[in-house]
């Protein structure tokens, strides 16, 4: 099997540690994206690389895909009970700042996290923004090869939600 260099945004949450630990254990290397610097230590338990920063930030971003055989993308969850958040918003701004780093970095794949619905401009709710995403990261040249997976629902969330 041929090792890769892999970058992962989303830090430790529910995809991002297991996929995380699998990628470590087939022996890739990984770098995870977190904007909490008290991942760091976390991160390099599992065998990771720990890039602490901000996805809002593009020299950051570009500097950490630089050298990346693949890059996972996903916009983390947000405080959806937040009122002055502007959602559709926050996942243009994010799918900006992904395209652009990796435009930047001459990242040749990408697998981005979606969601169910993303192929419809309206009518999909809050999933609208992942449409928006889509759509900036295949505006990305022909020889990036993007890849968007859209589940109905991620597997370890349904837990939560058992009675």
């Amino acid at each position: 099997m041929q090792k890769l260099n892999l970058v992962l945004t989303g830090s430790l949450g529910n995809i991002g540690k297991p996929l995380t630990e699998q990628l470590v254990k087939d022996g890739h290397s990984v770098t995870v994206i977190s904007s909490n610097p008290e991942r760091s230590t976390e991160i390099s338990a599992l065998g990771a690389t720990p890039a602490i920063g901000n996805l809002q930030d593009t020299p950051f971003l570009a500097s950490t895909f630089r050298g990346a055989d693949v890059v996972y993308t996903m916009v983390p969850p947000a405080n959806y009970f937040d009122h002055d958040l502007d959602l559709l918003g926050h996942f243009k701004e994010l799918g900006n700042y992904f395209a652009e780093a990796i435009r930047q970095a001459g990242v040749k794949r990408v697998l981005n996290m979606s969601s169910i619905g993303a192929h419809l401009a309206k009518g999909n709710g809050i999933l609208e923004g992942t449409y928006h995403v889509e759509q900036r990261l295949n505006k990305l040249p022909q020889d990036v090869d993007v890849t968007h997976i859209r589940p109905t629902e991620i597997y370890y969330n349904l837990f939560s939600l058992s009675v």
